[in-house]
């Protein structure tokens, strides 16, 4: 199929191929303005870029999600057996049919893949994302799946970028204990000197919430990727932190990897392994508590890509996966230290000291 594409969200692409199966009964979705589908009841057609239903679901009035935006159903058909047909091998696996965003039938399993394929399916159809607004966040970019809770600590690490139309950046926030998923923010659309400002927003955002909340004594550490396009965001910090900079971002304390000269995680066959293999034992024990489906669909395309690492396949992204790879790396380096597997039960607000500590069971290290 190397003289064809396909149209996707990501623009057009390669794939791999169509195949063909046996006839079965259809549902025909009509919209407003004219366009329809055709498929198998149990297809899944997209209400927005990250939600969809399978298409027996759908009624008249509901919505899909279509190059032109969200448009109306009209009508809703029941048809006699005909041909299917799906695409083989598209990013995140949806494509556009008849200009309406739609997944291809595979939608999880490769071999190769990092996670347990059908641990991966599992948490495709249990998770809910339900996302909380805060009213000063900025731009509202910030997609938060937690509500703050004073007593946790939190760690959030960017993986950077050149901030130019496809080269994505990306931040991950996690409560402790319990690898938790708080927030995550991606975008192409903005340079390494607005990328420090948004990470740098985001922490006293967060700083703030955690001592209005009743905390005086907010533990949050930050780091990044050092290594690749990360050159370009330190030399910046360096200079709006005159030479040292460790104290630009002033409401989280910077962590950097043992025994390195430079700020942050160097990210190396070694290291990167590391933090994937702790991921997917993390993961598939339920540890790993994730609440974004952009971030499932992501490691949905997460494989091998030789015998010591992992990455994208394909057109596909993984900056939200490899900015949580580096709050892996902080966690292993500073579980001990930060005793981010205990949780703080009860505290005085009124002399600010610790009453007790409650001790979590949680996953052994992965070395």
């Amino acid at each position: 199929m190397n003289n064809y594409k396909i149209e996707t969200s990501y623009g057009w692409v390669d794939f791999k191929g169509i195949v063909k199966h046996p006839q079965k009964k259809l549902i025909k979705l009509t919209l407003e303005s004219g366009k329809h589908i055709s498929c198998t009841p149990d297809h899944k057609i997209f209400t927005s870029p990250f939600d969809d239903k399978i298409a027996d679901k759908f009624n008249v009035g509901d919505y899909v999600y279509t190059k032109n935006g969200i448009e109306k159903i009209i009508k809703i058909e029941n048809i006699e057996k005909d041909y299917v047909y799906d695409v083989i091998d598209t990013p995140n696996h949806r494509f556009f049919a008849n200009d309406i965003l739609v997944h291809n039938c595979e939608f999880i399993g490769k071999t190769n893949s990092l996670i347990n394929s059908q641990v991966l399916r599992q948490k495709m159809n249990e998770i809910n994302e339900k996302r909380i607004t805060y009213k000063f966040v900025v731009d509202n970019d910030v997609r938060f799946y937690q509500d703050i809770n004073p007593w946790k600590k939190y760690l959030v690490a960017i993986d950077t970028a050149m901030g130019v139309s496809g080269d994505f950046a990306a931040i991950q926030i996690f409560g402790f204990p319990g690898f938790i998923q708080v927030a995550e923010w991606k975008s192409d659309k903005l340079n390494q000197n607005e990328q420090i400002e948004k990470i740098k927003y985001i922490i006293d955002w967060l700083y703030a919430q955690i001592k209005i909340k009743g905390n005086n004594h907010p533990e949050i550490y930050w780091s990044l990727e050092n290594n690749g396009s990360a050159e370009g965001f330190i030399c910046s910090l360096r200079l709006l932190d005159g030479e040292t900079p460790k104290g630009y971002i002033k409401n989280a304390k910077l962590i950097t990897e043992r025994g390195n000269k430079r700020i942050g995680f160097t990210t190396t066959s070694k290291t990167k392994s590391m933090a994937c293999s702790q991921l997917k034992i993390l993961f598939e024990n339920n540890k790993f508590n994730i609440y974004s489906k952009e971030y499932l669909l992501e490691l949905s395309n997460f494989s091998a890509k030789n015998a010591t690492t992992y990455s994208a396949t394909g057109e596909n992204h993984d900056d939200l996966i490899t900015s949580s790879l580096i709050i892996i790396m902080m966690y292993i380096q500073c579980k001990n230290s930060l005793d981010l597997d205990k949780e703080i039960i009860n505290f005085n607000t009124e002399t600010n000291d610790v009453l007790n500590y409650y001790d979590v069971p949680f996953i052994l290290d992965c070395y």
